[in-house]
């Protein structure tokens, strides 16, 4: 039997599969996929059974934990198998040199591994600023979201450093090649570096946030993401946009949500002359006033603007709550407006032009005809 386990498939001065080998590769396979499964099953049940349960934490732990199952795993292979100096050989392998430089397979996966652990750490992190911001009621959803991106930059350009340390560069020269790239953004690519420029001095001003309602050049638009060269707003028709930042910075933008959560707008109407204009008064006043998303703590104001051409003009102005959807408010309040004139017998009306015709054939004399 045991000459039987002992059976070589292949031998090589690194490299020697036998059944054993197989046998054991097999064994530690099913130990990863068995523990990979219970941990997963564990983890569910522990934070499921908490009073606050996070999906987003329970993915993150989940995730993490089967990569660190699965790589004890491989490293158990790899020293069972007795493939270690084979490893060794690979990773240490050159496969680029340059000066005191050299770059090899073990120096790149160690550079990735940083990434990844970045990757994960930037997770965790949401999660907790998310769980803990929670129950601050000074900090909305905007500032949440400026911290983590801040965090997340910030961690990201650490592990780039260690990574590129790790691969043997000196950092005063990553350091000194930063500032020389930085200059040529500046003279090269203005338009992109003042992108990045206009990107972090949203994210620290915070002028407009996640969440926040801005009209651009008039797009009226939900800002849904902010990041470091642009930023994604949805409109009202269900379209994303990606927007430069300088855009947001250099180009006049109206936050709605900046400042006070109501904005004021207005309807305007025109009656015909002789219309009692107090009756149309109290209308305009009273339609606004009944709407549940017009503030009631705010003055209504109705304005008899002027005597126009195709009769009495007069304006209602009101602050409103929703200003997502101003324009169906707005619609609803007209269709309360209309209803009533109709029952008070008030004639709305539009500007009219009266036009002449004129027979130029009977009325001009025939150029061509001569005279009787």
């Amino acid at each position: 039997m045991s000459d039987l386990l002992e059976y070589s498939f292949f031998q090589s001065p690194y490299l020697n599969i036998t059944a054993r080998n197989i046998l054991v590769l097999l064994a530690i396979l099913l130990f990863i996929k068995l523990a990979r499964k219970a941990y997963t099953v564990f983890i569910s049940r522990k934070l499921r059974a908490l009073d606050t349960f996070d999906k987003e934490k329970e993915l993150i732990l989940v995730r993490a934990g089967r990569g660190i199952i699965l790589i004890i795993g491989i490293i158990i292979a790899i020293f069972s198998l007795g493939l270690s100096g084979l490893l060794g050989l690979v990773f240490n392998y050159e496969l680029v040199k340059i000066d005191k430089i050299s770059l090899t397979p073990g120096k790149i996966l160690v550079f990735v591994l940083i990434l990844i652990f970045a990757r994960l750490i930037s997770r965790l992190v949401r999660v907790l600023l998310k769980k803990n911001f929670s129950k601050k009621t000074w900090i909305d959803e905007g500032k949440e979201y400026t911290i983590f991106k801040l965090t997340k930059y910030g961690l990201y350009g650490l592990a780039i450093l260690i990574g590129l340390t790790s691969l043997g560069l000196d950092i005063k020269l990553i350091v000194g090649g930063l500032g020389a790239l930085l200059v040529g953004l500046g003279f090269g690519l203005q338009h992109l570096f003042y992108d990045l420029i206009s990107g972090i001095i949203i994210l620290f001003e915070g002028p407009v946030k996640v969440g926040d309602v801005i009209e651009v050049d008039g797009l009226v638009a939900r800002v849904q993401q902010i990041d470091i060269r642009t930023s994604k707003v949805l409109t009202r028709d269900g379209k994303y946009i990606i927007i430069p930042n300088s855009n947001l910075i250099g180009e006049k933008v109206v936050n709605w949500n900046h400042g006070s959560e109501l904005t004021r707008f207005n309807i305007n109407v025109n009656v015909k002359f002789g219309t009692d204009t107090a009756l149309v008064r109290d209308i305009l006043y009273n339609s606004a006033l009944k709407h549940p998303d017009v503030s009631k703590n705010r003055e209504i104001i109705v304005r008899f603007e002027d005597f126009a051409e195709n009769g009495l003009k007069f304006s209602v102005f009101f602050w409103a709550r929703k200003t997502w959807v101003v324009e169906t408010l707005q619609s609803e309040i007209r269709f309360e407006i209309d209803q009533q004139f109709r029952n008070q017998g008030i004639v709305i009306t539009i500007p009219q032009r009266e036009m002449h015709l004129i027979n130029s054939r009977n009325d001009s004399p025939n150029p061509l005809s001569s005279p009787q």
